[in-house]
């Protein structure tokens, strides 16, 4: 007997709560940090709330660029 989500994603479903971020705006959000922007002001040029940024950016492995 198969589960409900098992049968859901049978039928091409997907579970759980979409991305606040979509993935265009996280790549542009990445690279403006790998070049040095701030945290703050790429949440501001892309609207995005800070702890999302930071939770997605955790859950993504991003790791900031080691100063010189």
């Amino acid at each position: 007997m198969l589960s409900r989500l098992a049968a859901a994603k049978r039928r091409g479903r997907q579970g759980g709560r979409p991305p606040i971020i979509d993935t265009e705006t996280l790549e542009r959000s990445t690279a403006a940090l790998d070049s040095g922007a701030s945290k703050a002001s790429v949440c501001r040029t892309f609207k995005i709330p800070r702890s999302t940024l930071i939770g997605t950016l955790g859950w993504i492995g991003w790791a900031a660029p080691a100063k010189t």
